[in-house]
């Protein structure tokens, strides 16, 4: 496992103040999420360095839960590589399976990508359907989960969840260099299926996405 991922999750587990117990149940799922998701880094860097599969035509569509938009690719509005290395703010959902069954998906959203201020939005629909979301604000430097129908204040762990979602951010937006635009991104890691969907480049983000509910 990555080491600085290591770091990070040692460094939620040294809060110097006891938390509370619906904090310590949240920090409990975020840091569970962080190490199972932390495998599934080490996929993305290799799947990087691997093409993926671009389809021959646009195919519909199919909304995935949690997704916030789910765009049309057309001829006027095909996006290359290039544009979303560019792009300020970025939109995508990513579905994950393994040996064929579904792993659940992740939908990722970002603004102001490449900057001190950039805000992420990560809402998770795991494989029995249950959902919960992670938002980090580089504006204000905070950060909030939301699981079992409750939001909650995260922020002591800012820098860990920071360096573990931006890590997945950057595999997956690197991953999409050599897609074409149109369609799906799809490509495998061992027995694992990714498929990246629903591509939005620089979609108009209001900063209340980036803020809990």
């Amino acid at each position: 496992m990555n080491k600085n991922i290591i770091n990070s999750i040692r460094a939620v587990d040294s809060s110097p103040q006891p938390p509370s117990k619906k904090r310590s149940r949240t920090l409990l799922f975020a840091i569970i999420l962080i190490i199972i998701i932390a495998v599934a880094a080490v996929g993305i860097y290799l799947a990087t360095q691997s093409p993926g599969t671009n389809p021959s035509v646009t195919p519909t569509p199919t909304p995935i839960p949690g997704s916030t938009t789910s765009p049309s690719p057309t001829a006027t509005s095909i996006v290359t590589g290039a544009d979303i290395a560019t792009a300020s703010s970025l939109q995508y959902t990513i579905t994950v399976t393994d040996a064929g069954v579904s792993q659940g998906s992740y939908t990722y959203i970002g603004k102001n990508a490449g900057t001190a201020n950039f805000m992420m939005r990560i809402e998770v629909t795991d494989a029995a359907g249950a959902q919960s979301i992670f938002i980090l604000n580089g504006v204000q430097r905070k950060a909030w989960s939301y699981s079992d129908g409750q939001w909650e204040d995260i922020s002591a762990a800012y820098d860990s969840q920071f360096s573990t979602w931006n890590t997945l951010w950057q595999g997956y937006s690197n991953s999409l260099s050599g897609w074409n635009g149109i369609g799906d991104w799809n490509y495998t890691v061992g027995n694992s299926g990714i498929r990246i969907s629903n591509v939005s480049v620089n979609p108009i983000l209001s900063d209340s996405l980036f803020q809990h509910s």
